[in-house]
């Protein structure tokens, strides 16, 4: 096939109908020579959340290309683009996990000013629940809490818009993007600051041709900030840092609805049939994570038993350090990428597939392709109903998955 079919057929991985992207993506899938899948990536968002696909088969797609061996969906509060994900690396040929992301508060983290895996802000700490296993229902004390956040965080990035437009309308003489614009950037309405960030792009874009600027002129007068530089992702990240983060002008802070303990996230992650699981920042050190140890000992009090790791943020030393503490206790460490951004990149960081690394990595994802098929036979999975490992012995604990 030539380059100019394929060119097309990549296209329709991100057409509106489902069945045209997976369609087009078994199409491409036969073009691709069987080769060694050499390392796991068990942690990349899509559209459903934001990210650089334009939707899950678009994912699944670069990582056949690339050769993943083990590959996981991981968007932030939703599990949405999970059955087209499936259908997806069911056509790959790639076996697939199913995670979700969220903040939790530590409350104490937070009275004392200590940062955990947010560098930014005290207390407020990512976990995952990886290996989703079942939707609970709607009246389940799980996915009210899930709907709880979901609405503050909406309430808030209406707000966040409404402030955008308002100050577009000051610096430009014209309103900026309204909600309805927002929204219409993701396919089911789960908007996050970044998409606020792209319509503002686009609407800045679209004022400097109406006005005869050129980019560089509309930015500064919009903004009143001069920018770093004028490509997508640059100009989306400058006014996602200069306009919606703390001490812009489109700020607004998360309320208290927007935040379950991480004793109450865990048991969420439980009602998800997942394993509840801690992502460590590792680089930068936070005071949180500095004994990796006492991460893990305060971890483990509240039956927390697994981390993970984004191994292009961090350096090979602290890497082997969150990873030697993993093996002392028989924890899987998850690995992913996350391409949570606009920006393009390997689905296999390099210290992913180092050899130090990845032989604990790919038992990791064994772990939790094991958590999805005992569960779905009907047998415990890694962690039971609390969260506690349903095999006591951490010495044979993870050949049980392997």
């Amino acid at each position: 096939m030539t380059d100019q079919p394929l060119v097309g057929l990549e296209a329709d991985l991100y057409a509106e109908e489902l069945k045209r992207r997976l369609d087009a993506l078994d199409v491409l899938c036969k073009t691709v020579e069987p080769g060694k899948r050499r390392g796991t990536n068990l942690h990349i968002h899509t559209n459903e959340s934001f990210s650089v696909f334009r939707s899950p088969t678009e994912a699944v797609w670069q990582a056949a290309r690339e050769g993943v061996a083990v590959f996981g969906i991981n968007d932030h509060y939703t599990c949405a683009g999970h059955d087209e994900f499936r259908r997806a690396c069911e056509i790959a040929r790639l076996p697939a996990t199913f995670s979700m992301e969220a903040i939790a508060m530590d409350r104490e983290a937070e009275a004392d000013g200590r940062l955990t895996n947010d560098p930014g802000n005290p207390g407020r700490t990512y976990l995952c629940a990886k290996g989703v296993t079942r939707i609970p229902p709607d009246d389940s004390v799980p996915m009210q809490n899930l709907n709880r956040i979901r609405a503050a965080l909406d309430r808030r990035h209406r707000d966040m818009s409404q402030k955008l437009r308002e100050f577009l309308q000051e610096t430009a003489g014209l309103p900026g993007p309204d909600w309805d614009e927002v929204v219409a950037l993701t396919p089911r309405g789960n908007v996050t600051e970044r998409h606020i960030a792209k319509a503002a792009a686009i609407w800045v874009r679209n004022f400097a041709i109406s006005r005869g600027l050129e980019l560089a002129e509309a930015v500064p007068r919009c903004f009143h900030v001069e920018p770093t530089g004028f490509d997508e992702v640059t100009l989306q990240n400058f006014i996602r840092s200069k306009l919606l983060k703390v001490g812009g002008p489109c700020y607004v802070e998360e309320t208290p609805e927007a935040f379950l303990s991480i004793d109450e996230m865990r048991d969420l992650f439980l009602g998800f049939g997942a394993i509840p699981t801690y992502p460590v920042l590792a680089n930068p050190v936070t005071d949180g994570e500095r004994d990796i140890h006492a991460l893990m000992d305060r971890l483990e009090s509240i039956n927390i038993f697994a981390l993970e790791v984004i191994p292009a943020r961090n350096t090979k030393e602290r890497l082997a350090e969150v990873i030697e503490a993993a093996r002392e206790r028989s924890w899987p460490v998850f690995n992913g990428t996350e391409h949570n951004t606009p920006s393009p990149a390997p689905l296999l960081a390099e210290l992913s597939l180092d050899p130090d690394f990845l032989p604990w990595f790919k038992s990791s994802a064994a772990v939790l392709l094991g958590h999805h098929k005992l569960v779905a036979n009907g047998q415990p999975g890694f962690v039971g109903a609390e969260g506690k490992p349903s095999i006591s012995d951490a010495g044979v604990r993870l050949d049980h998955f392997v």
